[in-house]
This record gives structure tokens, sequence and C-alpha cells, in this order.
């Protein structure tokens, strides 16, 4: 166990003090008043009145106090010329600072005050302190009644601490100054951090901290290696492997805090397969990362025989380390890139070389055979899956209702081995018994039963389709069948664009960077409800969108899979709502790859033709269409790159164009021909060939010949046909000075109506 300079019950008064000074930006009446009105549940776990003498700033207390200061400092690095900014106590959204390269055009928005949820994460142009007085009065009415439903540890206390906190004040401004767009919430539970790791530390350097890093290697193919598809329970698997990366990430997480005696505040990040941890600099320290990171390499080379690793890496870091965060987040990347390249080494090596008996990974071949889906694990002639696939399995057909993962330290009945001594419970309903930590998925709020247990709110994008008539869960073919038209299905790939610029310098404003590690932390933690809840929440309340597979969603990424006729407007909405969520940053774009397959095909070939695709969106561009832009912010879709709007407004075409052919107001062949002179068009506008330049003629003499009949029809859309969009398309479009964007795009508008109106279109 981690040694230090204080005892250990002083270890938690510095902690919470950290975690408080800041509190009278939420509660009037400020850090003391809130500890004596819960005096009756602090005193379970600390001295309350040495706790109230740090606060106070009584002398026997100084060293304590100056500790704290120092923490809360270092967790909002401000400049010393401090010039009041902020007007109200509204968090001002980060996303309003960052710029890249000359996108400037940024304004500043603010959160409204209530409580957290996926849809109030949408900043506004204006703030409204309304709200904070009675919230309040409700955090403080909340935290009481833990002494009737008390925590049963310290440990125990810092997560339902933790999680009234982020109700209630993840809103809050932490400054009126320069920290106006660092959450209260990420301020003091990362000065709670800070205060611990100072006073543990025993370096003379004042190199206090210990930045860590865990990163699970090669997501997407563990995840998409699922082998043969038409396997029965190919969906439960494939769910299965997804959720296994992020609860074996949280468990090693878990065991690492565990194992220095920390709580959950010093969890920094925990999302999309990764966790950044803030620990003290002990001189054991580096000893024990290096104990952890042998037994996790020996473990995951035993469970999965090298096909996925998790690997660790970290750095010593002083006060400048929190005030430039970014650039130690760069740093300690380039460490992890250099962990990665040498997987599992402390396992497959010694001081002579290569461990030979370590390469071979089965003893004895006699009576095995292949397993039935993941193909690369062996089993026994009765059983048709290796072990890691059969719990998959198991736990797949869980997941759909399952609404609290409990985590555990020692095997329990019901659960699931995850990693080391740790193992989960999948539950439909709350159970409160020996578990460390429970996560309630996408809740808004507990249940009676749950007050005083360790129970925190997690957003997970894990909403699955379901038959609207026998409630079955829907497979990749039922999904496929619902869609209008051609039966086929879409799979949506998009992230953010050059985020890992805007971490490391995105946040620079003149000489000033203002990456510090709340601000930074607070940005992390913002995406992840975006990309966890608020997607989770789109697709599984719109009517229109329950039919969409969440593979994947959270950290700045997503994987869905659905109907095709529906993902490509699901992808336009989700680029239109994080536009909003980015506070209308145009320094802030998502790309995207809307792919189409036969419901038949391998997901691993969805997943590398739907990546294939994403790279081209964000590495091309058609010049003649977008020449401000290199790639990016854009998304592709039946073999063409759209801008976004783009995309919206071809997507309405091709529903008008639909409606036509379904009414039978115009003929097919009219509408093919439409798609050909555009061909035409691009091929001209692009290789500048002018026997393409024959699809002007070809295109009067269609009109006159084919048209005329057209005219006397007085179906709404047919005047829209005619007069607006047939009109537009085919004037002088050899003029090189305009694009025309509608010309262009035609073809792609024209397969889009044709496929949503018969079954089986070329």
């Amino acid at each position: 166990m981690i040694k230090g300079v204080m005892n250990k019950v002083e270890y938690r008064e510095v902690a919470l003090a950290a975690w408080l000074i800041n509190i009278g930006r939420f509660w009037d009446d400020g850090a003391e008043s809130l500890v004596e009105g819960c005096r009756g549940v602090l005193e379970r776990y600390l001295d309350v009145e040495k706790l109230l003498g740090i606060l106070r700033k009584k002398p026997e207390c100084a060293k304590q106090r100056r500790l704290v200061d120092d923490a809360f400092s270092l967790s909002l690095c401000e400049s010393e010329a401090k010039e009041k900014l902020a007007k109200g106590r509204n968090l001002t959204s980060v996303f309003s600072r960052v710029t890249v390269k000359d996108k400037s055009e940024k304004k500043k928005m603010y959160y409204s005050i209530r409580k957290e949820s996926p849809e109030a994460i949408f900043p506004q142009e204006k703030g409204s302190d309304e709200q904070r007085k009675k919230l309040s009065m409700e955090f403080m009415k909340e935290l009481k009644s833990l002494k009737d439903y008390a925590p049963g540890s310290w440990e125990d206390f810092i997560v339902v601490f933790d999680g009234l906190l982020r109700k209630y004040t993840w809103c809050i401004t932490a400054s009126d100054y320069e920290g106006e767009d660092i959450s209260l919430y990420n301020q003091s539970r990362i000065a709670g951090a800070i205060a611990e790791c100072m006073a543990r530390s025993h370096d003379a350097e004042r190199k206090y901290f210990k930045l860590v890093v865990g990163d699970f290697s090669g997501i997407q193919n563990y995840v998409f290696s699922v082998a043969n598809v038409n396997k029965k329970g190919v969906a439960k698997r494939l769910r299965a492997r997804s959720f296994y990366v992020d609860v074996a990430v949280s468990a090693i997480a878990q065991d690492i805090i565990y194992r220095f005696g920390l709580t959950q505040n010093h969890i920094l990040m925990l999302t999309g397969g990764k966790f950044y941890l803030l620990l003290p600099n002990t001189e054991d320290s580096d000893k024990l990362l290096e104990t952890i990171e042998n037994e996790m390499e020996e473990s995951f080379l035993s469970l999965f025989k090298g096909q996925i690793a998790i690997h660790l890496a970290w750095i010593t870091m002083g006060a400048d380390g929190l005030e430039y965060y970014s650039q130690s987040v760069t740093e300690i990347m380039r460490v992890l890139g250099e962990k990665k390249a040498m997987a599992f080494h402390h396992s497959l090596t010694d001081g002579d070389g290569w461990i030979e008996d370590k390469f071979s990974l089965y003893k004895d071949l006699a009576g095995k055979y292949v397993c039935g889906s993941c193909q690369r694990e062996l089993t026994d002639r009765d059983q048709e899956y290796c072990p890691n696939c059969a719990m998959q399995t198991e736990i797949g057909g869980r997941l759909p209702r399952t609404r609290y993962i409990s985590y555990y330290r020692g095997e329990r009945e019901g659960a699931y081995h995850i990693y080391g001594n740790y193992w989960i419970g999948l539950w439909p309903e709350f159970r409160k018994d020996e578990a460390f930590l429970i996560e309630q998925i996408n809740g808004s709020s507990l249940p009676e039963q749950a007050k005083g247990a360790p129970v925190k709110i997690r957003y997970m994008a894990n909403h699955i389709p379901v038959d609207a008539v026998d409630g079955d869960v829907m497979t990749f073919n039922d999904m496929a069948e619902v869609s209008r038209g051609t039966k086929r299905l879409a799979v949506l790939k998009a992230d953010v664009d050059t985020l890992g610029y805007i971490f490391a310098d995105g946040l620079r404003t003149g000489k000033r960077h203002f990456g510090t590690i709340s601000r930074v932390n607070t940005m992390s933690r913002f995406l992840e409800i975006f990309f966890s809840g608020y997607v989770n929440q789109l697709i599984s309340q719109r009517e229109e969108y329950r039919n969409v597979y969440s593979v994947f969603s959270g950290g700045d990424d997503l994987f869905l899979i659905g109907p095709w006729d529906v993902i490509p407007k699901l992808a336009v909405e989700i680029h239109k709502d994080f536009r909003n969520f980015a506070a209308q940053n145009p320094a802030l774009t998502i790309s995207a790859a809307v792919s189409v397959f036969q419901p038949r095909e391998h997901i691993a070939n969805m997943a590398e033709l739907s990546e294939q695709s994403l790279k081209e969106v964000k590495n091309k561009t058609i010049k003649e269409l977008y020449p401000e832009k290199p790639g990016r912010d854009g998304v592709s879709f039946l073999g063409q790159l759209f801008g976004w709007e783009d995309l919206r407004k071809q997507l309405d075409i091709g529903e008008m164009l639909a409606g036509l052919l379904e009414d039978k107001q115009v003929s097919i062949g009219i509408i093919r021909r439409i798609g050909t002179y555009s061909r035409m068009y691009r091929e001209f506008l692009i290789s500048h060939d002018v026997m393409s330049l024959m699809f002007e003629p070809l295109f009067h003499y269609d009109r006159k010949r084919n048209y005329e009949e057209l005219g006397k029809r007085t179906n709404p859309r047919m005047q829209w046909f005619l007069d607006d969009y047939v009109d537009d398309l085919s004037k002088n479009a050899a003029d090189l000075r305009v694009v025309k964007k509608n010309l262009f795009f035609a073809e792609a508008a024209i397969a889009y109506a044709l496929n949503i109106t018969k079954e089986e279109r070329v």
C-alpha cells in the first residue's frame, strides 16, 4: 500500500476540503455552513472539527490549508492578472474557446442551470441564474438525507457525493474569471484528487503526480471479429464484445485506484476504451504500476492468447503538468505509443530473450476444434463455442434487459469474470449487495432503495431495436426488412475531426494555453455525454430511429447500424445537433460515412469498408464544390462526398422525387435520364471533357419531346419538379464560374428516390 506524509484520515479531510472550498459558487452559505449542516453524515468518515479547521484557516491546520489552496489554484490554473468576465454563475461552454487555424467565428454560449441530463448539454446564447438557489436547496436536502441512509464506507460516500455534485453543479462555472468555462463539478473533484496526491507524495522536486493512461488496443478488430454472421447469436456476441471493452477498461482503472488506496475522483476520464488517472508520485508508485502492468499482460495473454491487449503508460509531472495538461496528454500518448510497439514485452521476454514456451498457445490439440464463432480459439468436441464466446453470448442476451452493472472484488453467483479479481453483475433491477460500485444505465434519478449505495449514473449508447409486434430483439435481416424499398442495411460511422489537435493546441489563445486539467476534463466529459447519452436518447426515443442498432457510441465517435433509408437522415440530425452542442463553433466539426450493405454482409467487412469511406471523407474533397476545405466536415453516401447541408437538401429532393414516382406522375425513364445528365456534368466539371457537354443539348431535347404532357398535371410536387427543380438543373451549367450543386448531386438524389420506391433498384 502507498506510504504518505499524513495519516489516512487527514487524506480524507484535506481531499474533501479541496472539493468544498469553491462550493460557494453554488451554495451561498459556503463550505463551512454545508459541513455544519451535514455533520451527522460526515462524522461517520472523518474528523469534522479538523475539516472545519482547514476551511476556517485555523493556525493548527495551516499546513493542510496551504495544500488545499494550492490544489484549488492548480485545478483552475488562472493567471495572476484577473479581469472579471462572467456576469452570472452559468457555465460558459468550453467549446466557445476552441480555435483551429483561422476558424475564429465563435461566440460565448451558456448552459441553463438545471440538473444534468443529455438534453441539458446544449448551450444557449444567454444564461440565467434563476434556478440555482432552488437546485442548491435540493442538493443540500439530498446530502443531509444520507444521515438516514449512510454509505457503508468512505469510498462509498465519495461515489454518492460525486454523483450529487455532478447532478447539481455540472452547469455552474468554477470561476468568474478565466475559469468561466470550467465546470464546478470537474474543478472540485479534480481539486480533491490534486490535494490528496500532494499530501501523499514524497517527491523532493515537487513532482507530485503520476498521470496514467490505459488503452484498449485494437477495439474495432476485436469487436467485429465475430466470424460467421450466419451463426446463431452473432448479434449477441457483437454487443457483448463492445460492452466488454468498456467494463474491462473500467475494471482495470478500479483496480489501480483501489491498490493505491484512492477514490473515484482520481479517475479523470473513462470512455471509449481508455482511461486517465491522477495518482500520487510516491516512493513505490512506479514499482506498483509496473506490477499491475505485468499482471495485466499475463491476464490478457492467458485469456485471449494475444488477440487483444490493454496497454498502460504513465509519466511523472509537477504543477506545470496540470497547467499545461494538453501537453502532458501529448507526452503520455507518445509513451503509450512506445508501449503499444512492445505489446506483451514483459510476458514474452526475459533477460535472455524470447520465452519460447509462451508462444505455444495450446499444449494438447487432440480432440480440439476451432470455435464456431470467433474461429480463433479451440474448444472440445461437445462445445460449439469457446469459453469466451459462450460467455459473450450469454452477456449479449442479458444486456437488453440490464439496468444496473455491479462491480465486485471476488467471485459472485450470477456475475461474470472480467479481469483479475473483478467480476460484474448485470441486473434488470437494483440490488443492494457487496458491490463496491453500481452503475445505473441511462437513468436520470436513482430509486429510493439505492439511497446511500455506491451508485452512479452512467450514460451508455445501448439501444437495441425490438420488433413492435412480439417484442423480440431484431436481427440484421429484420432491420433491413423494415427499410423502405430496397431491403438493405446502412452503417453510420462518424467521429469528431482533428480532436487530437483540439486537445493539444485548440485551447491556445495567443501566448496563453488554456488546456488545463480541469478544462480538458470538462470538454472530455461533455463529449462523452453527447455521444453516449444524447445519441442513445435520440435513437431510443424518436420513433423514426428506433430500428437503429447502436454497436458503440462514446468518447468522440460512433458506429450505428439500421435500415438504409433511415441512417442518412439520422446522420444529418446528429450533425445538426453536434453543431448546437459545440456552441456553433466552426472549429468543431464532424465527419461521417453512410455505407449501404446487403443484410448478410459480414459485420467485419461492414466495419472495414465504412472505415475506408470515413478516411476518404477526411482526406479528400471535391475542390470544384468545396474549394475552401481540404477535407473533413462532410459525409459520404451512395458513392458521393457531400457537405452536410448538401446531403440534407438532396435527401429532401429525393423524397420529393420519390413522391412523384409513387404517384406515377413522372416516368422512371425521365428520372433516370436526369441521373445520366448529372453524371455527364460531373465528368465535365472535374475532367473538363468537352464531350460531356453533350448533356446540355440532350437535356434540352428531352424536355422538348417528353415534358409537354407533364405540364398539364396539377400535382403540387409536379409544379415543384417543372418550375423549380428541372428549370434549375437545365440552366447553363457549362459556365465554370458557378457550380450547380443540384445538377452535380442529382444522380445521388435520384438513386435514393428509386431505391425507396421499389424493393430492388440498381
